[in-house]
């Protein structure tokens, strides 16, 4: 007999027996942890299920980060608020979770019962556990007694399994170490939960999908009418023209050029949508100097009828962000946002772009009617009520929104003239920098300090 099995055998003897549910009680639990929920909550529902049901004071839920790869605790029942804080602060490599359920403290498939006294190297965030430091140094007078120090966790796994997280028993209400039957049906409960987990996960994924695919018709819709009203204008103006003179000849290539905008608009959200299916979207490097520039240069071209003036302010040597080709159009919407919103038959817009440490911070300012403070939350959000005579689908900002988040930036809207929201509106959308030695997992690192460490205010072109 190997150790490893000797030593899980000895593990198991320590179990005491114990009362346990009915079937049709666990087979309840079972069904509630099935249900398709949101993860959060579904995760605190296994704590809480689990404790109410098996006597448990102190349970523990952590899962892994898919995009970090590290495990972070995620529910927990019987803490205090402020120790939650804490330890769901906490993050483990996979390394560490293995060292810490070595295959001798294994007492069944996926279980690891972890005394006291086989505890070698103790870590300065597992004090962060402890509920009552004065029980650390007692010794426990019989087996079945649970100590301050143990802790059992239950290891689940995906379909090919992988570690995906664990439950961990902290502190049973009777400081009795669970029967046998009781760690079994926990096991069950760790098993499927995983499997809840997985559904649950895969359901957010296609929820996300569907709104994702939504607003990419939205970006159609939105867009592709920005471009038709200049082109129907352009059109209209030829036919009230007798000869085709000079000007007729502008009116005619401008409403081409829109067309191909248009055009290009929709071979744009194509490769979007494929590269959205593809695992890691593909991104490059843009210079935000030049992407203002040609967009600025479109916005006047956008509206013929208004006397246009773009105040650009921008470094003459900048560093590049990651990105996609609708980066465009995320700035085109600002831009003809502000337009929109300014009155009468001229438009005047300043638009800065500030370079900080780690962030590239763009700051769009209009003198038109402003946001109301009641607004401000509001107007990202998809079909936002537009004010009277502004004309459009109030798909806009929520395009925007959209796009900012896919590049890890930040976007804030604040009153141009603080405190006098009458003066206008002043944008200001924040994208982490890439490097000179970034590569786009570098660049993902510094989207997640960017809110941390913003240092900022808060012709064809072609990638730099």
């Amino acid at each position: 007999m190997s150790e490893a099995v000797q030593t899980s055998e000895a593990s198991e003897a320590r179990l005491t027996n114990g009362k346990t549910l009915p079937v049709e009680d666990v087979l309840d639990i079972l069904r509630l942890i099935l249900r398709v929920e949101p993860l959060d909550v579904l995760l605190q529902k296994v704590v809480d299920t689990i404790s109410d049901a098996f006597g448990i004071k102190l349970v523990s839920l952590g899962v892994i980060d898919e995009k970090t790869g590290m495990f972070c605790p995620r529910a927990m029942h019987g803490y205090p608020p402020d120790k939650e804080v804490v330890i769901k602060r906490h993050a483990y490599t996979l390394e560490r979770m293995k060292h810490d359920l070595s295959p001798e403290f294994k007492i069944g498939r996926g279980c690891y019962y972890v005394r006291a006294e086989d505890q070698v190297i103790a870590y300065g965030d597992d004090a962060d556990y402890i509920m009552n430091s004065d029980l650390v140094d007692v010794k426990r007078e019989s087996s079945s007694d649970w100590h301050e120090l143990d802790f059992i966790d239950f290891v689940m796994t995906d379909r090919i399994g992988n570690w995906i997280g664990w439950i961990e028993i902290d502190e049973p209400l009777n400081r009795k170490v669970p029967s046998r039957e009781a760690i079994d049906r926990i096991q069950i409960l760790s098993d499927l939960a995983a499997i809840a987990i997985e559904n649950s996960k895969t359901y957010e994924e296609a929820v996300n999908a569907m709104t994702d695919s939504q607003a990419y018709l939205d970006l159609i819709v939105h867009d592709i009418g920005n471009m038709v009203s200049p082109l129907s204008y352009y059109l209209g103006t030829m036919k009230e023209a007798n000869t085709l003179n000079g000007k007729d000849v502008e009116y005619l290539d401008n409403s081409l050029a829109v067309s191909m905008s248009m055009k290009n608009l929709v071979d744009n959200v194509r490769k979007f949508s494929e590269v959205r299916a593809s695992e890691s979207p593909l991104r490059e490097r843009y210079v935000l100097r030049n992407v203002l520039t040609e967009c600025c240069a479109s916005v006047r071209r956008q509206f013929p009828e208004k006397n246009v003036q773009v105040n650009l302010d921008c470094p003459v040597a900048v560093s590049p962000i990651l990105a996609d080709e609708l980066i465009f159009d995320l700035f085109s919407n600002l831009l003809n946002n502000a337009v929109k919103y300014s009155s009468g038959g001229s438009a005047e817009i300043d638009v800065t772009l500030i370079e900080g440490y780690s962030a590239c911070t763009v700051r769009i300012e209009d003198r038109g009617r402003g946001i109301p403070d009641s607004n401000k939350e509001r107007i990202f959000t998809r079909f936002a009520k537009r004010p009277d005579g502004i004309a459009g689908t109030g798909l806009g900002l929520s395009i925007v929104a959209l796009l900012v988040a896919r590049y890890n930036g930040i976007i804030v809207v604040k009153d141009r003239v603080p405190g006098d929201c009458t003066q206008g509106a002043c944008f200001e959308v924040s994208f982490p920098k890439v490097f000179p030695q970034s590569s786009e997992s570098k660049s993902a690192h510094d989207a997640i300090s960017l809110s941390a460490s913003l240092d900022g205010p808060s012709a064809d072109l072609r990638k730099a």
